[in-house]
């Protein structure tokens, strides 16, 4: 028999030495705060639904919309198609629905599982009960899921010392806390469309990009957080008086442009934190705080409220023993559990058993455990040695990609194939497409083969068709085959065109590369023409700071300055400089070559003393990030020996 597989390390989980004891432990003591909080949206999270209900769990306060959700088998949990909302008291289409329809999760999916919304709808750690059931600890948002396990607390009558106090986190690290549950600011720019309203219920990725919450003062003044306006004890405030107070704290005299006197019952979040329909249903509070066009679009402002922004951590730790009681990380036990459940029930070698290896697994690997995700997903793929099962072929090619991450290249060369051979063909498409990227001579007819398991998996006109033509153009472009990756490029942008719902970072990244293949080719008004496309759509779905329109910024400027249009390519350039000093800090790499694009193109344009100036600059943040004999740091000395 097979060795058992043991869950021994989990980012996040809630130490042995404190236990969740439930809010009612707290009353006797906190009687005010337990009371006030009682009565908020985030303690009415989750209700068990009443007899005659649509499902078994209703999910929502109430405030907003209520959904239903029932688990119909150990398999299988279904969201309702239609959902209760506030605004109209009627019923309408369940948010991520097209239709009426009910949509089904499979329970232990390590991606849609709809353990995550118990998770964040409840409090403590979720359980299965007999037959795989999912059992909450506590329902709704109470005490412990911000101040942690309270055992302690509790045995020691007292005392800040045996409870965690989110108020001791600083801003970054209050957003990663709210961020559980209310989408992490740290994550912000993996995929985010700025130009979708639903993006909009994130809350701390929108309030990350705020200019206040980025320059907010950290001496005199306490610093911007989420706890400089909520306190999540009590309801939400309402009325505009509240608010208006708190912008008033650090911006006591502020002339106004606009009219203000037309419209007199308006506070400043009504312009400057804009409500925006996602539905005809449903709202939310724009936290993007900002200045933005009256009347105009409503998702990114519309210019930057100061010059210089400082750049937010991408990655924040928080202190040593902080737990996150909604961590995503804390539903691992339960995946290990349901493994454990199923090898006792039908064997160490039964199909059901390297399912939940796999998803054990892929959980573990998608939630920062990857050292602890490896033995589950070589389990998963031993026991199904013959590629039977299509839903493991997702776990060769997980395998495989840790196996790179680790340094295994061979070993994840062979996982890769493996996949490639499998019977899911998108998976297939995928893992031909890594090997495109890791066999670099082989990695045109991987690619073409990638394209052609997924053209037969999802159809010639879907996005994952797109990506693929678009890696497959920057394959061929690297040898220096343009003629080759033009149409590619043209019939990726022209499937990206024609999607009801296109990802737009692709159509962005796709028509940079094809304006800078039509710049080589000297076709510089084509390519000026596309570029500017591209910038407009960069500025309508990600903001007025983002590496796409950095990039595209970048990519005009160099047109620009082919054209001659120096003034015009400076103005660019330092555009780009802007934007990446923001995202990254102007030490970074990143800021290090706006810096000497500009100092380049200033010298060509007869101000050698400043456009030296600049590139000694670029040269030292090099020098100091990528170490002085980098490729770009011998560039800028060859540039400044001209």
């Amino acid at each position: 028999m097979k060795p058992r597989l043991l869950l021994t390390a989990v980012l996040g989980v809630v130490s042995a030495q404190a236990q969740f004891v439930g809010s009612q432990a707290c009353q006797p003591c906190h009687t005010d705060k337990f009371d006030a909080q009682a009565k908020s949206a985030h303690a009415k999270a989750l209700k068990k639904a009443e007899p005659g209900a649509r499902g078994q769990w209703a999910f929502g306060a109430g405030q907003k919309a209520t959904t239903w959700v029932s688990q119909t088998s150990d398999q299988a949990v279904v969201e309702h198609g239609l959902s209760f909302y506030a605004s109209t008291k009627l019923l309408g289409l369940t948010p991520g629905h097209d239709t009426p329809t009910d949509i089904v999760y499979r329970t232990f999916d390590p991606v849609g599982t709809a353990l995550r919304c118990f998770r964040c709808h409840s409090t403590g750690p979720v359980s299965l009960a007999a037959g795989y059931k999912i059992q909450p600890n506590e329902l709704g948002i109470r005490c412990e899921a911000c101040h942690g396990p309270g055992s302690a607390h509790v045995n020691a009558g007292g005392g800040l010392g045996s409870i965690q106090n989110p108020k001791t986190l600083n801003p970054n690290e209050l957003n990663e806390l709210c961020g559980a549950c209310h989408r992490q600011a740290s994550s912000l720019d993996d995929d985010t469309d700025w130009g979708n309203p639903w993006n909009l219920r994130h809350q701390p990725s929108y309030l990350h990009r705020a200019a206040c919450f980025r320059n907010s003062p950290g001496t005199s003044k306490q610093p911007m957080s989420c706890l400089t306006c909520h306190d999540p004890h009590e309801p939400i405030r309402k009325g505009t008086a509240y608010y208006d107070a708190k912008c008033a704290s650090c911006h006591p005299r502020v002339t106004h442009k606009t009219n203000l006197a037309a419209a007199p019952q308006k506070g400043c979040v009504t312009c400057h934190m804009p409500s925006v329909s996602t539905s005809k249903n449903l709202s939310f509070v724009n936290h993007w705080i900002g200045i933005y066009e009256q009347p105009g679009p409503k998702l990114a402002p519309t210019r930057r409220a100061v010059k210089a922004l400082k750049a937010s951590p991408v990655a924040v730790t928080l202190p040593e023993g902080f737990v996150v009681p909604a961590s995503p990380a804390t539903l691992a036990p339960v995946y290990q559990r349901a493994f454990e459940a199923r090898e006792r029930e039908l064997g160490p070698n039964a199909p059901k058993v390297a399912r939940a290896a796999s998803d054990l697994g892929l959980f573990l690997m998608q939630n920062g455990s990857a050292d602890s995700a490896e033995a589950p997903l070589r389990r998963a793929v031993a026991i199904d040695e013959r590629n039977s099962d299509p839903q493991l072929d997702l776990s060769r090619e997980n395998l495989a990609k840790l196996l790179e991450a680790n340094g295994k290249l061979e070993d994840a060369l062979s996982f890769f194939r493996a996949a490639a051979e499998g019977k899911d063909l998108s998976v297939a498409a995928r893992a031909l497409t890594s090997l495109g990227r890791l066999d670099r001579p082989n990695s045109e007819l991987h690619y073409r083969r990638a394209l052609a398991a997924e053209e037969k998996a999802v159809g010639p006109g879907d996005r994952r068709v797109a990506v693929i033509l678009h890696e497959l153009a920057l394959s061929l472009r690297e040898r220096e085959d343009d003629p080759s990756a033009e149409p590619l490029l043209r019939r990726a942008l022209n499937i990206q065109e024609k999607l009801a719902k296109p990802d737009f970072r692709l159509t962005v990244a796709i028509m940079n590369t094809l304006g800078n293949l039509i710049e080589g080719a000297r076709r510089f008004d084509e390519a000026e023409k596309l570029e500017r496309a591209a910038l407009k759509l960069a500025e309508e779905k990600f903001g007025p700071e983002s590496a796409e329109l950095s990039m595209t910024c970048t990519n005009l400027a160099d047109i620009l300055w082919n054209k001659r249009d120096l003034p015009g390519a400076g103005q660019l350039y330092r555009r780009a400089l802007l934007i990446d000093a923001s995202l990254h800090g102007m030490e970074s790499s990143e800021t290090a070559a706006d810096i000497a694009n500009l100092g380049m193109v200033s010298k060509e344009a007869g101000q050698t003393a400043a456009g030296d100036g600049l590139l000694r600059q670029a040269l030292a943040i090099y020098e100091k990030t990528l170490g002085p004999d980098s490729a770009q740091a011998k560039f800028v000395r060859q540039n400044l020996a001209r």
